[in-house]
């Protein structure tokens, strides 16, 4: 569970901060100077990725770090959480941000009437359960599969959780590992850049796209273009986002 979220410019000087968790010491709702320290240490180093997310941990607190350009996002979390799907859900939600937000969060000067979008987003990807899917949206993306296994072109279609594991689809299990290796990597991209990421696994093309903290996936039959697996992914992925909305 992720306790707080900051957002940090890359000289350390903090932006936003928003807290999930009512048991969080208030000294904590205020940025840290260590955390501050870290994120303009990480940011002058060549070295650092923005393909990655990172983690410290400091008295009994897991802080994971995801950087762009001019800016990191922070999470607080308990020690003993799942730190790959941690670092996958900061970094579906760090992208989110630099992607819809990246100028505001560059030149915000406090005003709340801008800060209530990054409220809202934040609180689009911390909500969404990073654990297995209950019954009845179980139920939405069983029927969302099926719908897009109708299409002859495609040869499997699938839905994963945060975790990787697969929670609907007929996902070949060959390409299973290789599915969850990227979905750990946390660089596939929402459904908002229309453009699936690509991936080869084997003799198939995969197609993903990211949803909140779900990653839909789609192949084309053997020797069919792959374009048809794109748009049912592209399709598969709006169909779950209103599922989940």
């Amino acid at each position: 569970m992720i306790r707080c979220v900051y957002i940090v410019k890359s000289d350390g000087e903090p932006v936003y901060r928003r807290s999930y968790d009512d048991d969080v010491d208030s000294d904590m709702c205020d940025v840290p100077s260590f955390v501050r320290n870290s994120v303009a240490l990480f940011a002058s180093r060549p070295t650092t990725s923005s393909e990655r997310a990172y983690h410290l941990e400091n008295d009994g607190d897991i802080w994971t770090y995801a950087f762009f350009q001019d800016f990191a996002l922070v999470a607080l979390s308990r020690k003993g959480e799942a730190i790959t799907p941690l670092k996958s859900q900061v970094m579906s939600l760090g992208k989110a941000v630099a992607h819809q937000l990246g100028d505001l969060v560059r030149s915000w000067g406090g005003s709340m009437a801008e800060i209530v979008d990054l409220n809202e987003l934040c609180d689009s990807y911390v909500s969404v359960d990073m654990g297995p899917a209950d019954a009845s949206l179980k139920r939405k993306i069983d029927k969302i599969v099926d719908s897009a296994l109708e299409k002859p072109e495609v040869g499997f279609v699938g839905v994963f959780d945060s975790h990787g594991e697969l929670i609907s689809g007929n996902v070949p299990e060959i390409h299973l590992f290789r599915i969850e290796v990227e979905i750990a990597q946390g660089v596939i991209k929402p459904v908002t850049d229309i453009a699936p990421t690509t991936v080869t696994s084997g003799e198939d093309k995969i197609q993903m796209l990211r949803v909140s903290s779900f990653t839909v996936v789609a192949a084309s039959h053997e020797g069919e273009s792959p374009l048809h697996a794109i748009g049912v992914v592209s399709d598969l992925a709006y169909s779950l986002d209103e599922a989940l909305s």
